[in-house]
């Protein structure tokens, strides 16, 4: 399950993640990210509750952020667990988009 909240700010979207990004919800996030994305400049994910990712959900995080990148829409991922943050990191996701995509918690 996975619910998700957008939060717009003149042209500054965050998404809020809440739950699980997997093989069951992730064209939900696809498609929330494509309508967040509609006049953007920026864009924030929140994954202080996302409690689980799987491979499913790091293909679909990754050709997202592409996209957006390839429309120089600025993305950070903010506020990874400790655990979500350990599959990216073994998946190499900051070496793959940069570190500075990653923030730290707040």
């Amino acid at each position: 399950m996975l619910e998700l909240q957008t939060i717009v700010k003149g042209t500054d979207r965050m998404i809020e993640l809440i739950g699980e990004l997997d093989i069951a919800t992730v064209d939900k996030f696809k498609t929330s990210v494509e309508e967040a994305r509609q006049g953007a400049t920026a864009l924030i994910l929140n994954m202080e509750k996302l409690s689980f990712v799987d491979s499913t959900g790091v293909g679909g995080l990754l050709n997202v952020i592409k996209s957006l990148k390839n429309d120089n829409i600025d993305v950070k991922i903010r506020n990874l667990s400790a655990e979500v943050y350990e599959v990216f990191d073994l998946l190499g996701l900051p070496m793959l988009l940069g570190r500075e995509v990653f923030e730290q918690r707040e």
